[in-house]
């Protein structure tokens, strides 16, 4: 047997010969350990668009689901709007691939490896499991768009709850309505031609909505209506961050702004665990929102969600990346109509990456990376896969399991 991490994996992973849902989740056993009685489970991804990280995860989301009692399936996805595919998990009207792709942003809700995976949700939601599975986004409206879905979400409430906020909501709409396009990309980089006036004026009419709702906290929780109270700040929430996301980028560049996102992918999921305390949470991601490590960036550090959650939940949050050691996947192409991928190949695996510890015996194979820490050489593994490149992100630091597929390509999408 080989020696160091590589001979640890051969010895103590879990190889996992198929990738087809409908298969019996029995071989997934070992991740039972690996996430405990942890209220949220983050399931990654080093791209977007690949198709076996859907078929993988699905497969984790099955077992989830059935054998440990998860029983919400939150995505990087707009919280606005996640009520369109909730409902229909539920049993309402309408066909998936339409739903998916107006409730998911960037494209990312046009893969039928998805489609597959919630109309298996909704065919388990018939049966009789007690509570059914819920759906919900944790993203900013649009994740990079403008806020006016957030903002149409909220107005029966404020027109219910808080008639004199009315003028000022408006106002936030109508600025809002004047760079809003349904392509968020061409929301975030449309938005420095806004005049500097207009944006100043949005960004107050904002920051009074959140002034309003905070203050009337205590008196809307006293007259039983605390959670749709709670349902509307965190949508208000949302717009105000998106708002602060846009004046960043024009400032501080794409880096720095897109942390808002994960400020509130990691508050969404917290105020879902606030409205059910007794939810158990799959937040499904790309890798770098779901890991634990701070990102060095400049003179600062970039925080992912998922160092938010680490901190606010610890062992309550398990973190389980998912890569591959070959094969193609998908990079952006930056077309500013959307958010458009395109099937790339991938570098064989450096020395010092993960993926090439793993074995390319399986199809693909799950190792609890906290049983591996003391491992001779496993500080040697510093680097990880992003998209079609490697960059340095040491795994041990920043997620409790990892799966490693042994050969992946892009989804129909991307090509």
């Amino acid at each position: 047997m080989a020696n160091g991490l590589a001979g640890w994996i051969q010895e103590n992973g879990h190889p996992i010969d198929t990738l087809g849902l409908e298969a019996s989740p029995d071989d997934l056993a070992p991740l039972a350990g690996i996430v405990g009685s942890a209220r949220v489970v983050g399931l990654g991804e080093s791209s977007h668009h690949v198709r076996e990280f859907y078929q993988a995860r699905h497969r984790m989301l099955r077992f989830l689901v059935e054998r440990c009692g998860f029983t919400v399936l939150a995505l990087e996805a707009p919280y606005a709007g996640g009520h369109l595919l909730d409902d229909w998990l539920g049993g309402g009207s309408g066909d998936v691939k339409d739903l998916a792709s107006a409730a998911i942003a960037l494209g990312l809700g046009d893969v039928p490896e998805l489609h597959d995976a919630l109309r298996w949700l909704r065919t388990y939601n018939r049966r009789d499991h007690g509570a059914p599975v819920r759906y919900a986004g944790a993203d900013l409206p649009g994740c990079l768009g403008s806020p006016l879905p957030a903002l149409d979400a909220v107005a029966a409430y404020v027109e219910a709850h808080d008639p004199d906020a009315v003028p000022v909501l408006a106002r936030a709409r109508e600025l809002t309505g004047r760079f809003h396009d349904p392509a968020p990309m061409k929301v975030l980089f449309g938005y420095p031609s806004v005049a500097q006036a207009e944006r100043d004026a949005l960004t107050a009419a904002l920051a009074e909505l959140i002034a309003r709702t905070q203050r009337m906290a205590p008196r809307q929780r006293a007259r039983g209506r605390g959670a749709e109270h709670a349902e509307a700040a965190h949508l208000l929430r949302g717009a105000w961050l998106l708002d602060q996301l846009h004046r960043s980028m024009a400032v501080e560049g794409i880096e720095i702004a897109s942390t808002f996102r994960d400020v509130y992918l990691a508050e969404s999921v917290l105020h879902l665990l606030e409205r059910d305390p007794g939810a158990r949470i799959v937040l499904v991601a790309h890798n770098w929102h779901l890991k634990k490590l701070p990102e060095p960036f400049g003179a600062g550090e970039l925080l992912p969600a998922g160092y938010h959650l680490a901190a606010e939940l610890g062992t309550d949050y398990r973190a389980i990346g998912v890569t591959s050691r070959g094969g193609r996947t998908a990079v952006a192409s930056g077309d500013l109509t959307g958010f458009p991928f395109r099937e790339a190949a991938l570098p064989p695996p450096e020395d010092t990456a993960i993926e090439s510890a793993f074995p390319a015996s399986a199809t693909w194979t799950l190792a609890d990376l906290r049983a591996a820490s003391g491992v001779e050489d496993a500080g040697k593994y510093t680097r990880m896969r992003m998209a079609d490149y490697f960059c340095d992100q040491p795994a041990f630091d920043c997620f409790d399991a990892l799966a490693c597929v042994t050969e992946t390509s892009g989804t129909a999408h991307t090509r």
